[in-house]
């Protein structure tokens, strides 16, 4: 079997989102008077602490956020969604609202019509799975609701249709696509009780997602998907790691992978830096080798 398991580097590389290092670049273009507010506020709160706070990681921000107040709790996990949604807004009824997976504006993208061919050959090559710890949804655009599914094939999705001029209409989609996308840390266009049929949880802020903040644990309303995800790697004998940075403060997420990882016997990792020494920690006994995104054509990614 062969999985394809996706870090922040995915998307930076995918899409140019901001790794945690840049994220707070406050590159949103505000669409109401409340986000403005909130951007405000989020600004000034970095400024203050990065002033006492110069030589110390933005992940250290985020965690004294979500620590602080319920305000401030609420408003990063806002910032977050919302600078990870900025890529794929739309025009809908004279406002701006996430872009729909399936809608004309996301597949014909130029980049995402690139991302999808990487996709497919990756798919003709055997892969049977999509883990991920990232929360953007740039996975289900490149793939659309008919090929992939969150675990359950023919999943019911809330939300509206392809057509952005009349929304409604054949909304509520299901998941029809028979490749597992498994998210570990949440998703911009999930709450917790629901999956959407686009990434609008995150420009309203109330996306059910774990930010990049030391220490994360899953919470317990996560724990099938962790466990689906562990299924599907106990059976991966081939796995890609594309742009996983292995941060040592998300002991959690290396753990799991060590613990279902066993059976892997062969490793690329897809970096322009490749982590080998932590890599190695957790596939003492695989065949690693790496492959430079920068370099390379997005079909000469696939394998060989």
């Amino acid at each position: 079997m062969l999985s394809l398991f996706l870090g922040a580097g995915f998307s930076k590389w995918a899409f140019d989102l901001p790794l945690v290092n840049d994220l707070f670049d406050f590159d949103i273009e505000p669409t109401s008077e409340l986000e403005m507010r909130r951007l405000l506020l989020i600004e000034n709160d970095w400024k203050e602490w990065r002033a006492n706070n110069l030589n110390i990681t933005p992940e250290r921000f985020v965690y004294w956020c979500m620590n602080k107040s319920s305000h401030r709790k609420s408003r990063i996990i806002w910032y977050i969604s919302r600078r990870l949604s900025e890529p794929f807004m739309t025009k809908i009824r004279g406002g701006l609202t996430s872009a729909m997976f399936d809608e004309r504006r996301i597949r014909e993208n130029p980049r995402i019509v690139e991302l999808r061919c990487f996709f497919e050959q990756l798919l003709k090559k055997g892969l049977t799975s999509v883990i991920t710890c990232n929360y953007d949804t740039i996975v289900e655009c490149i793939l659309g609701t008919k090929k992939f599914n969150y675990g359950v094939q023919g999943e019911q999705l809330v939300g509206r249709g392809i057509n952005p001029q009349f929304p409604w209409q054949n909304a509520h989609l299901k998941v029809m696509g028979e490749l597992p996308l498994i998210k570990l840390h949440g998703s911009l266009s999930w709450d917790e009780n629901k999956k959407y049929t686009s990434g609008k949880l995150g420009k309203a802020g109330k996306s059910f997602i774990v930010p990049p903040a030391p220490e994360k644990l899953a919470p317990d309303e996560l724990a099938d998907v962790w466990q689906l995800g562990a299924e599907l790697l106990v059976g991966t004998r081939f796995l890609i790691v594309f742009g996983f940075a292995f941060n040592p403060y998300d002991e959690a997420l290396l753990n799991f992978l060590k613990q279902h990882t066993k059976n892997v016997e062969n490793v690329l990792l897809v970096d322009p830096f490749p982590n080998f020494s932590a890599a190695k920690k957790l596939w003492s006994n695989c065949n690693i080798r790496s492959v430079d995104p920068r370099n390379n054509n997005l079909l000469d990614l696939a394998l060989d």
